[in-house]
């Protein structure tokens, strides 16, 4: 079994979003919480487990946009067990969301936090924030 250390963790966290979601097996607990999930369209999963819990949060964001891409603004900020990021979010809108009221294709940005409690070099604990008011700005939403 491979422990990462927070740095790495994050490092690979990223990754899954931009390239490969299936490094998500490799660094989460199996019992791992999702907190407060919300969906892109509103609707609330509510606390999700485990590995396909963290892979949902991503595949979310995939069913609205394409061609995602997560950068890392501030962080991460390593206070274990604790890691803290602060990430920007761009992608190209497909469709999909009701309310909206943008072509497909236009390009979105979005800015949002990251917080994971680790356990053993794994992901145990998720809660991540985003500015849902900009991202409903940016679909004519308001």
């Amino acid at each position: 079994m491979v422990v990462y250390n927070e740095k790495q963790l994050y490092e690979l966290w990223v990754k899954a979003w931009n390239e490969d979601i299936s490094v998500i097996d490799n660094i989460t607990n199996p019992g791992c919480i999702v907190h407060y999930v919300r969906r892109m369209d509103g609707n609330s999963l509510g606390n999700l487990t485990g590995v396909e819990a963290l892979k949902e949060v991503i595949k979310d964001r995939n069913t609205f946009f394409s061609n995602i891409k997560m950068t890392v603004e501030v962080g991460p900020i390593i206070n274990k067990p604790y890691v803290l990021s602060r990430w920007n979010l761009t992608g190209i809108y497909k469709g999909g969301i009701s309310e909206a009221k943008v072509k497909v294709g236009k390009r979105i940005k979005l800015k949002g936090m990251d917080l994971f409690f680790m356990e053993k070099g794994k992901i145990k604990n998720y809660w991540f924030s985003w500015d849902r008011a900009h991202l409903m700005e940016q679909l004519n939403m308001l």
